[in-house]
């Protein structure tokens, strides 16, 4: 008999996949001839070999080339600053009030240039040499050429951790736009376990952040400037770590554009400003990336912090944590209150919780009856059971419930305590020196575990012996969890346990009275 079932590989399906794979490749073609990509930044190896158009009508004066440089200093209560003619950018920032992990003061330079030099349009080697004049915290710096005449003015803002910037331009025709440049070192490669939760090299993350067209948000992580990344309409860009970075934020009525790239050391980042408006005004940041500094800058540049997926949570944790930490002036104080608002909070959840587990206690019996009697008919002893429970009211999830409603709190925690630099070196008490980092000692690691072994042992449970057994074990892979979480969030599961177990004792004299 002949089998006249037609299979998927026949001569009219091959006909149109070949169709849609010839017509992808002209679309793709088409668009790429009318959109080409623009160059991305390149290393400082190979900036020889770009050919920049109009060459001769942008070409330097002899006064441009013959420049040397000259520093200029601001010293204020948050930074200092070193400002360089070559630019006007920054040679050198350090945060007064601030050190890493080896107690050395936070830095910013770059082996490139000086940070957020000017430039003009594209050219990665004509940076503007500036006749700077100075007076205290406002910087004015002008150039004059055939190409254009310049007057760029920064105001240092110290307690903000940041510049503004007003750029005048009367262009000649042939001047195309200004660029800036900034850039961020590369972190080490380092060899990390499986327990080494990224909270351990944490700061040395390079983290890029965007926000361009509208509301539209880009993060973007090491392995995505390989190729360069290009945007436009550009409101915010920022380089940076965990805790600190650089940014620059738009407050033009054009937005400029934005291209990414990188070279052995560092990630690179270029502003284009590529028209002709004769007034460029933009903020730069160069510090901690605390809520209060980013908020302060306007816009969403808050949202550079990044919390994942639970940032509609652990945004209000934060402002509510800082608001306790402004009451008891210790962070690790500011933890523990926040842990007992929100067991105080889950309380009355946590007491329907329990009741409902003694029902479900009560007639497990009664529920041992129906699966013998109903062994052979599963559909009936769902049916029965599901009588049983509502008659009772009995709700088998009921014990999972206050569970599920703090693993969204636990999540937000975590990415709250291991981003937000509120406690990047804060201590708590005795050996706790940061609560940033592990517990040295694994102290609340162990205790929190301890704290979970006996609430175990006091909760009456209705388990087979196998496993009764395996959730004995619960404990001990608990405190291997925390081992390498950092103590912030160690010392909120050890009080929020101890608050647990306090509260089981409670329930199981209430249930025995």
């Amino acid at each position: 008999m002949q089998d006249n079932k037609e299979h998927f590989l026949d001569s009219k399906t091959l006909i149109a996949l070949l169709f849609l794979a010839l017509s992808w490749l002209a679309w793709d073609h088409y668009m790429k001839k009318k959109y080409p990509p623009r160059p991305p930044l390149v290393a400082q190896s190979q900036k020889k070999e770009i050919k920049i158009q109009d060459k001769k009508k942008q070409a330097p004066s002899p006064r441009f080339q013959k420049h040397r440089e000259e520093t200029f200093e601001f010293k204020g209560k948050n930074m200092m600053i070193v400002f360089s003619s070559v630019g006007m950018g920054i040679k050198k920032i350090k945060l007064n009030e601030y050190y890493n992990r080896e107690k050395e003061s936070i830095s910013f330079s770059s082996s490139h240039k000086p940070l957020f030099s000017s430039h003009f349009f594209k050219s990665l080697e004509g940076f503007i040499p500036f006749e700077i004049e100075q007076k205290e915290a406002v910087l004015t710096g002008v150039f004059s050429s055939p190409l254009a005449e310049i007057k760029k003015t920064v105001w240092v803002q110290d307690e903000k951790f940041a510049l503004k910037v007003k750029t005048e331009i009367k262009p000649s025709p042939e001047f195309q736009g200004l660029s800036l440049a900034f850039s961020h070192p590369l972190p080490p490669q380092k060899k990390q376990s499986f327990f080494d939760m990224f909270f351990v090299y944490g700061a040395e993350l390079l983290k890029a952040f965007v926000l361009f067209d509208g509301d539209k948000t880009k993060h973007l992580l090491e392995k995505d400037l390989e190729q360069g990344s290009n945007f436009v309409n550009v409101q915010f860009a920022g380089l940076g770590g965990k805790y600190f970075g650089k940014a620059f934020i738009n407050k033009a009525s054009l937005f400029p554009s934005l291209d990414f790239g990188k070279t052995d050391k560092e990630a690179l980042a270029r502003i284009d400003y590529g028209f002709l408006n004769s007034k460029k005004q933009y903020e730069l940041f160069l510090g901690p990336k605390a809520l209060k500094n980013l908020s302060s800058l306007g816009g969403e540049a808050k949202l550079w912090l990044d919390f994942g997926f639970f940032s509609w949570l652990s945004r209000p944790i934060l402002l509510f944590l800082t608001g306790l930490y402004e009451l008891c002036h210790n962070w690790g104080l500011a933890i523990i209150l926040l842990t007992f608002v929100i067991r105080l909070i889950l309380l009355p959840i946590n007491i329907k919780s329990y009741r409902s587990m003694k029902i479900m206690q009560k007639i497990q019996p009664r529920i041992k009856e129906l699966k013998e009697i109903h062994k052979s008919d599963p559909k009936k002893l769902n049916q029965e059971m599901m009588l049983l429970m509502k008659k009772n009211k009995a709700n088998p999830l009921g014990g999972c419930l206050p569970m599920f409603l703090q693993l969204p709190v636990f999540f937000a925690l975590y990415r709250v305590l291991g981003e937000s630099i509120e406690l990047y070196q804060s201590p708590f008490v005795f050996w706790i020196k940061d609560l940033s980092l592990k517990d040295p000692f694994y102290i609340f690691p162990v205790l929190g575990g301890l704290v979970l072994f006996v609430q175990q042992k006091i909760t009456p449970m209705s388990l087979p012996k196998e496993q009764a057994r395996v959730i004995m074990f619960i404990p001990l892979v608990f405190s291997v969890f925390m081992l390498n979480l950092p103590s912030g969030l160690t010392l909120y599961i050890f009080v929020s346990s101890l608050f647990a177990l306090f509260q089981q004792f409670f329930f199981v004299k209430l249930g025995s009275s």
